[in-house]
């Protein structure tokens, strides 16, 4: 009878342990839908750290290389249109062919090679370059023209089927953002500031072999390059942006603030900075030092680390897109 008793007592806790088990007992409340696999988190951390940057370099160079195309045509001798000038194919300055259509302002304002308040350029780029062989521009854009100087311009850019040639790959964009550029220069080189928002754009890119389409919204993002003799030394980056994509393997939608600024290598590989990732039910928080990603997850969203693990910052690149 005992033997009987202490195996029907083995039985039922091992029925219960199965049971408790299945139902997700033994974790944190709320583990079996807040859990994020490593690899997706790594996903997640890898676009959180490139889509923005890549972003701010790519619109910078479009309002750069349309500030320069301004400044070499169109001539008198251009046609005048009503209320427009257009010129033919302009050569860039870094190579490939531009065509500009500006109109607003004044005829003689449109001429005067440089961008004016209240002027609307229309730009057709085929493997378009700035002077100092900045990306290669494919595509339309429209910059309207909310201020200018000496020192800078701000403009309203809406784009269609633009798309720039980054060292990670090529990106796209479709919709609009403001852009607003500053240059400060001395004799060791230039700082360039550039603030980009948007409500809305739409980003697809082909990076490592695969495309992807990603919406980046409600962008506030401030982007700082440091040139020395022609060169880029570097970039840092520092703002929020709300990135969302539906993939053929993964739907998602989640919020990017920095933590200060983060630090960029002028081909656009995080150097050092801190990144977090709001979702509905997880926090990620990405450090990037020493050529290492420590990404840290709080999964519920309590104020406490649940894991972490470290990644090179090359398998960020990887992951990208």
């Amino acid at each position: 009878m005992r033997t009987n008793l202490n195996m029907s007592s083995l039985r039922l806790c091992l029925l219960s342990a199965a049971l408790l088990a299945a139902c997700g007992g033994g974790g944190s409340a709320g583990s079996t839908d807040t859990a994020l696999s490593s690899d997706t988190a790594t996903t997640y951390s890898a676009n959180a750290t490139a889509i923005g940057g890549d972003t701010g370099s790519a619109l910078d160079t479009a309002l750069l290389t349309t500030q320069q195309l301004a400044a070499v045509g169109p001539t008198a001798s251009a046609r005048e249109q009503p209320q427009a000038l257009s010129t033919g194919p302009l050569a860039c300055p870094g190579g490939g062919l531009a065509t500009l259509q500006i109109s607003g302002s004044t005829p003689p304002s449109q001429l005067n090679r440089q961008l004016d308040a209240g002027e609307v350029y229309q730009v057709d780029y085929t493997d378009c370059r700035g002077a100092l062989g900045q990306a290669a521009l494919n595509g339309s854009a429209t910059m309207t023209v909310n201020s200018a100087g000496s020192s800078g311009a701000s403009v309203t850019l809406a784009s269609t089927n633009l798309s720039v040639s980054l060292p990670r790959g090529v990106v796209t964009y479709n919709g609009s953002a403001t852009v607003q550029r500053s240059v400060v220069a001395d004799a060791a080189g230039s700082v360039v500031t550039t603030q980009l928002t948007t409500p809305s754009l739409s980003v697809t890119t082909q990076f490592n072999a695969r495309s992807s389409t990603f919406v980046l919204s409600d962008m506030n993002i401030t982007r700082q390059a440091t040139w020395a003799g022609g060169v880029l030394q570097g970039v840092s980056y520092s703002g929020t942006h709300t990135l969302s994509a539906s993939l053929p393997n993964a739907s998602f939608s989640y919020t990017v603030a920095t933590q200060g600024s983060a630090s960029y290598s002028g081909v656009g590989t995080p150097l050092q900075g801190a990144w977090q990732i709001t979702l509905p039910r997880n926090l990620i928080t990405i450090t990037v030092s020493g050529g290492t990603a420590t990404i840290a997850i709080d999964e519920g969203k309590d104020g406490s680390i649940d894991r972490s693990f470290t990644v090179p910052v090359g398998q960020l690149d990887a992951n990208a897109g």
